[in-house]
């Protein structure tokens, strides 16, 4: 788990990598909702599928240097996303009650490149 906090505020992220096929493959599919702030991250990627989810997803999309190029909310069961440019993606599960807030991207991004050092 990575913690970051800035002020009052506490931003924490779990991102798990998927790094074999099968993990690739199965991605969120067949799980529960996850918690806030855990994050499934897929390298070298450009585009997600949500066939068979039961619920929705936030995808992110990251540039070369993992940082944030889009982030897609709500993206809905059996659909395909896409970012061209694109060379890593995370997904989340989407939560109704942050819809509006602004995902936090440079905490995103510090958590994330602690991450793959970690790996």
């Amino acid at each position: 788990m990575i913690n970051n906090s800035e002020g009052p505020k506490v931003h924490a992220f779990q991102i798990t990598i998927a790094r074999n096929f099968i993990e690739r493959a199965r991605g969120l599919l067949f799980s529960d909702p996850q918690p806030r702030g855990h994050l499934l991250y897929f390298p070298n990627c450009r585009a997600v599928h949500t066939f068979g989810m039961r619920y929705p997803l936030t995808v992110i999309f990251f540039d070369e240097g993992d940082r944030v190029l889009r982030v897609v909310k709500k993206v809905n069961p059996n659909r395909i996303v896409t970012c061209l440019q694109a060379r890593a993606v995370c997904e989340t599960t989407w939560r109704p009650e942050t819809s509006d807030e602004s995902l936090d991207i440079t905490q995103l991004e510090l958590a994330l490149a602690r991450s793959l050092a970690q790996n």
